[in-house]
């Protein structure tokens, strides 16, 4: 009967939040959001999920959560590096034109996000969402060190950098649609709907791109039945909200030794031992620190790979002065780190990878065996 009561509490608190995010001028989806993710909408309904056949014709397209988890990637590597909001929506419309927004797309030599080939990329993990964004900012900056200015053209610049037989037409068809994602994206610009085929975009904000649908109201977080903890938590700002709930999104992910990065769970690696035993090399998930870089990439901020680099990245702080959204570590140089969020009812809890043979999950922070009395905030 509790949990009746509960799931319909939580259906009544997921429709309220659609209707004040709706207040706020994006227009009526045509569908419901992705778990944990947004919908990019495409009025009027009768041309949802439609792609024009006539280079030109402006065109637009609903994405999962997985492609919105790619194209988060694709805007906080831009963001990283400097890069315009003009520039990651230039990024965007050319991977959803050259790929759809999947990181794995093969056609012949090329493969990835932006379908890369030749010795250029030759470097370029061209399967990693982050790696093969990098790249292609890279080539941007140095082809077209003004695909800012107005007189460049998104769909000229794309076609500088990539070199298309198909031309430059190919790409224009998603100038608007990528335009109004990047103004989400980047900043948090209410995408509003226009005229024509314009669509608006409608999100949970900080919902995270995992399975696990997280409510989020402001800066306030609902935990999901999946964190086995009840309550709700006040987080300081929105940066730290869509962090947190970027990573509850995941609970329930096995952990994989080497596994994760800014897109979200990745295969991981061998590392000669337990995780061997645990077959993490060959399964895909999120190690401690590979969860958050998922999680701190979706704000905009690359965190360095591994806890003894993350520990010494952003502000170190005494553990007493800890805000949620925080990073903890275990050991220094560390050998675990976790997220802190924060308070309920006077216990400090955390959400971490935890180790191979465990899954993501929120519980206690653990303040004995070699806990650091130290916090890192990356803001």
């Amino acid at each position: 009967m509790v949990k009746g009561l509960l799931g319909g509490a939580a259906a009544l608190f997921s429709l309220l939040l659609l209707v004040a995010l709706l207040s706020t001028g994006a227009q009526e989806a045509t569908a419901a959001p992705p778990r944990g993710g947004c919908t990019v909408t495409t009025p009027p309904a009768d041309r949802q999920g439609e792609q024009a056949t006539v280079p030109g014709e402006q065109v637009e397209a609903t994405l999962t959560a997985d492609q919105m988890a790619v194209a988060r990637t694709i805007v906080a590597v831009g963001k990283g590096l400097g890069v315009t909001r003009r520039g990651t929506a230039i990024a965007l419309a050319t991977a959803m034109q050259e790929s759809t927004l999947d990181p794995n797309a093969v056609s012949g030599r090329s493969l990835g996000l932006f379908q890369q080939q030749g010795e250029l990329y030759a470097g370029v993990n061209r399967t990693d969402p982050a790696d093969t964004a990098r790249a292609f900012y890279e080539q941007l900056l140095t082809r077209v060190p003004h695909y800012d200015d107005p007189a460049v053209t998104p769909a000229d610049a794309a076609q500088t950098v990539q070199a298309s037989g198909a031309g430059a037409s190919w790409y224009a068809r998603w100038d608007r649609w990528a335009t109004a994602l990047a103004a989400q994206l980047y900043d948090g610009t209410p995408a509003q709907g226009g005229t024509g085929d314009v669509g608006g975009i409608v999100c949970a904000p900080g919902g995270g791109s995992g399975p696990i649908r997280v409510l989020v109201s402001g800066t306030t977080i609902t935990l999901p039945p999946e964190a086995g903890i009840l309550g709700t938590l006040t987080m300081p700002h929105e940066q730290a909200t869509t962090v947190a709930a970027a990573a509850l999104s995941y609970l329930g992910t096995r952990y994989s030794w080497g596994g994760g990065n800014s897109g979200g769970p990745t295969i991981g690696i061998r590392d000669g031992g337990v995780a061997d035993a645990h077959g993490d090399y060959a399964a895909v998930g999120f190690d401690c620190s590979g969860l958050m870089v998922y999680a701190f990439a979706q704000v905009g901020i690359i965190l360095p790979r591994v806890s003894q680099d993350q520990q010494r990245f952003g502000r170190s702080l005494p553990w007493e002065q800890a805000q949620p959204g925080d990073l903890l570590f275990w050991g220094r140089p560390a050998t675990h780190v976790a997220l802190y969020l924060g308070v309920l009812q006077g216990v400090h809890y955390m959400v971490e990878a935890p180790q191979s043979g465990d899954v993501v999950k929120a519980g206690l922070v653990r303040t004995r065996a070699g806990f650091d009395s130290t916090v890192v905030r990356a803001w």
